[in-house]
């Protein structure tokens, strides 16, 4: 009979010898990837789905709806795990700082520790020279004398890491004295609140859009649905008009609050997307009581920048939010973008809608410059 080699991890030596239950931490970083790998996923299969909506027979129409927001509602729940986990780690971080008396390390009481020690070393050293100093001459002795030698060595080793380590402490405690001066005005857990208080603004708004973005791909399949018996399809020697730009629609309630120069400035919480835009800009004027304008912003995609200049157009407006049409030449496309203003100041301007994938969807806070 042969023996096959059982082959155990150390997960799973841990599980059998130990016979503990072992609670694996999930990880901030793999849940950030696999949000942006579903994101990228979401955007790379089907960019054209718009575009073609009305050219498809519609059976074909809707099987591709389906799956463009099945990975879109993916994105959405990857999306929210990794906020959860943000949000979790930096209260974690918080409470830790709390129970440590505000986060500073107990420098002064290691190092009297490492003092006491010294001192016994050195005692211990000074016993020992004299220890070498009594012993007769002779080869004798020989035996002896070497291995007190090396302790001696073994000694002045120590002694020399411990003065070290004291020296490190010196500049460890001065540090965190200076850090604790500069903050005494804007403790540290003050700015932990602050991002987690960005970080759940965003959580709430990852809900609101995942329903926004159901409803979206659910109007699409009844647009779809809805289609006269006799309207033609691509591929039968017809094909259907293209949808018309929506109306724009006159500047409602307080039209100077939207119009100006707004610009992004880098702050935690401050964008979604595949990553950080490297600027921004969003200028509106009123132009016969229609608001117009130009968005520009250097936005990143997975191995580079994209350029993108919008000319844009109100198409609904209320008094705290707008919805604009854009139109881009280079490349040729169309879609939506959404902007709310908060209370204070704040323009949230989200890319909801792009008919081309060379304008990333994504979202960036803007201030009135």
């Amino acid at each position: 009979m042969r023996f096959l080699p059982i082959l155990c991890s150390p997960l799973l030596m841990a599980l059998v010898l130990g016979g503990q239950n072992l609670t694996l931490q999930p990880d901030v970083a793999t849940a950030e990837a696999a949000y942006r790998d579903a994101e990228e996923a979401w955007l790379r299969s089907d960019p054209t789905l718009e575009k073609d909506l009305f050219n498809l027979n519609p059976e074909e129409a809707r099987r591709r709806i389906k799956r463009n927001g099945l990975l879109r509602d993916d994105v959405m729940v990857k999306k929210q795990g990794y906020l959860d986990l943000l949000i979790q780690r930096t209260e974690q971080m918080r409470s830790r700082l709390i129970e440590s008396e505000g986060g500073m390390i107990p420098a002064e009481a290691v190092k009297k520790y490492l003092e006491q020690q010294q001192s016994q070393i050195l005692a211990d050293q000074d016993r020992l020279e004299q220890l070498i100093r009594d012993l007769p001459p002779g080869d004798e002795y020989l035996l002896v004398r070497r291995p007190l030698e090396d302790e001696r060595t073994r000694l002045v080793n120590l002694a020399n890491t411990v003065a070290q380590r004291i020296r490190s402490l010196d500049s460890l405690d001065k540090a965190q004295q200076a850090i604790e001066g500069a903050s005494e005005g804007d403790p540290l857990e003050q700015k932990l609140e602050s991002v987690l208080q960005l970080w759940r603004e965003e959580r709430a708004a990852n809900s609101r859009q995942r329903s926004g973005w159901a409803a979206y791909y659910a109007a699409m399949d009844r647009a779809v649905a809805s289609q006269p018996a006799g309207s033609t399809v691509k591929g039968r020697g017809k094909t259907s008009p293209s949808a018309p730009a929506p109306s724009p629609s006159p500047i409602a309630q307080k039209p100077g609050k939207w119009l100006g120069l707004w610009t992004y400035h880098s702050q935690p919480g401050a964008w979604t997307g595949y990553g950080e835009p490297a600027r921004a800009t969003l200028e509106l004027h009123n132009e016969g009581g229609v608001l117009r304008g130009m968005y520009a912003a250097q936005l990143p995609v997975k191995g580079g920048t994209h350029n993108v200049q919008l000319a844009v157009e109100a198409i609904r407006v209320s008094a705290t939010a707008l919805t604009l049409h854009w139109k881009s030449t280079t490349p040729v496309a169309e879609g939506e973008m959404e902007l709310k203003l908060s209370p204070d100041r704040r323009l949230l301007v989200e890319r909801s809608r792009s008919g081309d994938s060379y304008i990333p969807l994504g979202s960036e806070v803007m201030l009135f410059k």
